[in-house]
């Protein structure tokens, strides 16, 4: 098989206001809400087809943080359903009324809700003048379904509400008769339900917590396995198209595995996706020299910029050295209640700490005008600016001079290196040697008699071996005229 299939990357598009219409307003058409853990779908019982169709979801972007001066940001609008055009972009903000595919979470609930009676129309003040059916998973908690129940009637005054399981609802508008086995593969779970002449036989329904979402979740992470390099292309999105679209169940497994072996089968059945190309940043149509160009403009943006932070720092510092020069001179004049004033803002607690802070800021301000001097300097002559390596000179002549030199001072930093490994070596061989000493000495006085230990003076030895020991490092340390080595 030849043909490569390309991913569409389905993008949602906005659910439209319906219009109410007098036929459903003053007939009190009973409405019906698929309310699925994946999709919802929602339409007039007199249609056969629903008015709305979207995923359960909701999303509530983050605030804008990046203005400092405006005001307080202002609460995004929540996105349900089709709203949220780009699902990835918001994927770790998704939340969903559902545990599994038990309702939970109410205030989620109510969201979706409101959403659907806006779009389709609804336009009563405070209440929903319709009957609702509403489906619900097989054996939902009564505590779950009286919660439900209290949000329909006492925030949106609905009429009446009527529950019902939407694959028993499937098999009776199907007409596949009274007795069947219903295999319901929901979104989280499977549901496995025995119908005998038109009775639910309860006790012998099975669940089992798999559904669509683990087969998504299992095949996006074995794609992501076997194709690393395609990690960030390879999304939840695109693992969900390729599962709906092009995926199937296998009625007989090990059957399957047995066709698949086989070579002409692969190449005959096996069905090849493009992931959809992205441009890279490198390749943005600029050539090497536009692309050496925006390096300098960035960096001559990046030198204003701490030139201007720098001079901030500069005129802050100056300030704050004026205000210790005024709170020194209270003191020198004894103004004693003036200077306990004014050293509240200050982390003052003597003179000495006064004098301290005066000394830290002289020194702070000479450096930064000395910086301000250079940054100047160099911008004015910009052959002088150095360029963070080294450069060779041009002259053969001198670049032989310059080798050399180079050569010279890399040669003495290894000697020195190695002249310091080597004195490391020393150290340890001696601190071994004295260990061993110490052994030696213990073990001959243990040795002489075995009442060594019985008396506090036996453990004097330590202190002479101690002693020896820092006599002999010393010595090893100083030279004969009392110079340091080191």
């Amino acid at each position: 098989m030849d043909d490569v299939i390309v991913l569409k990357d389905y993008k949602t598009v906005p659910d439209i206001v319906h219009e109410y219409e007098p036929t459903v307003k003053f007939g009190h058409i009973p409405l019906v809400i698929d309310n699925g853990s994946y999709q919802c779908r929602v339409g007039w019982s007199i249609y056969d087809e629903p008015h709305l169709i979207f995923k359960n979801l909701i999303a509530r972007p983050r605030k804008d943080r990046c203005k400092k001066d405006a005001e307080p940001p202002a609460t995004p609008p929540i996105q349900i359903g089709n709203d949220i055009i780009n699902i990835e972009a918001v994927r770790f903000q998704l939340k969903t009324q559902f545990d599994k595919n038990v309702v939970t979470h109410f205030e989620a609930q109510e969201q979706v809700l409101d959403y659907i009676f806006s779009h389709l129309g609804i336009d009563n003040e405070g209440s929903v003048p319709h009957p609702i059916v509403m489906t619900e998973a097989f054996v939902t908690p009564n505590y779950s379904r009286q919660l439900m129940s209290e949000l329909l009637f006492e925030a949106y005054s609905v009429p009446a509400v009527s529950y019902g399981v939407d694959s028993l609802y499937s098999m009776y508008r199907n007409e596949i008769g009274d007795t069947a086995l219903i295999v319901n593969c929901g979104y989280h779970t499977v549901h496995i339900i025995p119908v005998l002449r038109g009775q639910v036989v309860v006790e012998h329904a099975r669940r089992i917590n798999l559904g669509g979402s683990e087969m998504i979740a299992y095949l996006h992470k074995l794609l992501q396995l076997k194709y690393p390099v395609h990690v960030t292309a390879i999304t939840m999105s695109r693992v969900e198209e390729i599962l709906h679209e092009h995926c199937s169940i296998a009625l007989d497994y090990q059957e399957e595995i047995r066709k698949w072996v086989n070579a002409d089968f692969y190449e005959t059945n096996v069905k090849r996706i493009q992931l959809p190309y992205v441009q890279s940043a490198s390749s943005s149509g600029l050539t090497a020299e536009q692309q050496k160009e925006r390096k300098k403009e960035m960096a001559r943006r990046l030198l204003e910029i701490n030139a201007r932070k720098r001079e901030e720092r500069l005129a802050e510092d100056e300030d704050q050295l004026n205000q210790l020069l005024a709170i020194q001179d209270m003191i020198e004049d004894g103004d004693t209640d003036e200077f306990n004033e004014a050293i509240k803002g200050f982390d003052i607690k003597s003179y000495e700490d006064l004098q301290r802070q005066i000394t830290n800021l002289h020194a702070r301000i000479e450096k930064n005008r000395q910086r301000i001097a250079a940054a100047a300097a160099a911008e004015e002559n910009p052959e002088t600016r150095p360029t963070g390596r080294m450069q060779p000179p041009q002259d053969p002549e001198a670049f032989q001079i310059w080798l050399a030199d180079t050569r010279a001072k890399y040669r003495e930093l290894m000697q020195r290196r190695e002249a310091r490994r080597a004195r490391r070596a020393a150290m340890v061989k001696r601190r071994t040697a004295a260990a061993a000493e110490r052994m030696r000495v213990i073990s001959r006085l243990a040795a002489a008699g075995d009442e060594f230990g019985n008396q506090d003076s036996d453990w004097d030895a330590y202190k002479s071996i101690r002693m020896e020991k820092l006599k002999s490092r010393l010595q090893f340390i100083m030279d004969p005229e009392g110079h340091s080595k080191f």
